[in-house]
């Protein structure tokens, strides 16, 4: 089931990743589409599932969602708080976000659950 779980939270990053980096350009926090922009978005995200899916913590898998979303979001977002405050905002809420529901859909909807 490890395997498993650590494949389904791979996509359910992949799919964070492509969400995110798509809302970034609609919404200005990414200012263009180029690799040194979109790259990091998206491997940051791709990132959070893997981690997600190889993490063991014995905690509600609810909280441990969150919890690993907010520290690899943290890897990308700091630099966010040298000019853009709500990029750095919006990109680690958006990975607790995306953390929680990796987590959510892998233990719920496909009953890979944290061993």
């Amino acid at each position: 089931m490890e395997n498993n779980r650590l494949l389904i939270c791979t996509i359910g990053g992949i799919i964070a990743g492509l969400i995110c980096s798509i809302g970034g350009l609609l919404s200005g926090n990414i200012s263009e589409f180029s690799f040194f922009t979109i790259v990091p978005t998206f491997f940051n995200r791709v990132m959070l599932g893997f981690f997600i899916g190889i993490s063991s913590l014995k905690i509600n898998f609810l909280f441990h969602g969150a919890l690993i979303g907010l520290f690899v979001s943290l890897i990308t977002s700091i630099p966010f708080l040298e000019g853009n405050m709500n990029g750095f905002l919006f990109f680690t809420i958006a990975g607790i976000i995306y953390g929680i529901l990796i987590e959510m859909f892998a233990v719920k909807v496909f009953k890979a659950k944290i061993e």
